[in-house]
């Protein structure tokens, strides 16, 4: 079994996060009884509609099974499961929640995703359900600035929601790399590379399980593919990656 490491930081956030869920739409302010979203807002949000690549679940034209960077270059990973577009408002709410560590943005975010998980492996009986879910790790120096990692935050969410252990220890950023955005396909790339590690804990706690590999936001895939190939050297039987938004294609 991988060892599960809940830091008191992100424990604080979480406890916080469910004591402090609003009685009104996290959007629109209309008021609510428990609830998150009212009714209209969640039908408005950006759903990933449409067809989209089997493999990293961008929004294709065609009714190819797989985008062309897919075919060129396959990842390490199997499936990507990402419910929404990343435009507004969703793009607005990860931010608040990344940056301006608003908690009932995360805790909303956390409840949609894990909504569209459970609904994603019902409807597909053939697909593996993983057992471990493992949340892109941010670089200490980083973390240390932002205050915690949004990643994990929502990865304890969905832990206790779907009931699958969360590993926080078992890969880690061993650099610290510039920020992506504005960046090229090829230059988040180069940017990655040997980024990420397997640590010493994590050397065979991945053996022949399905691994969720956990971000916020899916890109260019540049992320999720370098560490879903560490993960598969490592010896995982199956990566699925788990995401709030995808990018469509530049």
């Amino acid at each position: 079994m991988p060892i599960i490491d809940l830091t008191s930081l992100t424990r604080t956030f979480s406890a916080m996060g469910n004591a402090l869920l609003p009685c009104h739409c996290v959007l629109c302010d209309a008021p609510l009884s428990g609830e998150l979203l009212c009714h209209d807002c969640q039908l408005a949000l950006p759903y990933l509609r449409g067809h989209t690549c089997e493999s990293c679940a961008l929004p294709l034209t065609t009714q190819s099974r797989f985008c062309g960077h897919c075919l060129q270059n396959p990842p390490a990973f199997s499936r990507s499961l990402i419910p929404f577009r990343y435009g507004f408002p969703i793009d607005s709410m990860i931010h608040r929640f990344k940056y301006r560590r608003h908690l009932t943005q995360g805790r909303t975010l956390s409840r949609l995703l894990a909504d569209h998980l459970q609904h994603s492996y019902d409807q597909q009986p053939d697909l593996n359900l993983p057992e471990v879910i493992v949340p892109v790790p941010l670089h200490w120096s980083r973390r240390w600035l932002r205050g915690f990692n949004q990643t994990e935050a929502l990865g304890w969410d969905l832990a206790r929601d779907l009931n699958i252990p969360l590993a926080t220890r078992l890969c880690r950023r061993r650099q610290r790399t510039p920020p992506q955005r504005g960046l090229s396909r090829k230059e988040r790339q180069k940017n990655l590379r040997q980024a990420f590690s397997v640590t010493r804990r994590g050397r065979g706690a991945f053996e022949g399980r399905c691994v969720a590999l956990l971000d916020d936001v899916v890109t260019t895939t540049s992320t999720t593919r370098a560490l879903s190939k560490l993960l598969m050297e490592a010896g995982a039987a199956e990566v699925h990656v788990w995401a709030l938004a995808r990018t469509p294609d530049r």
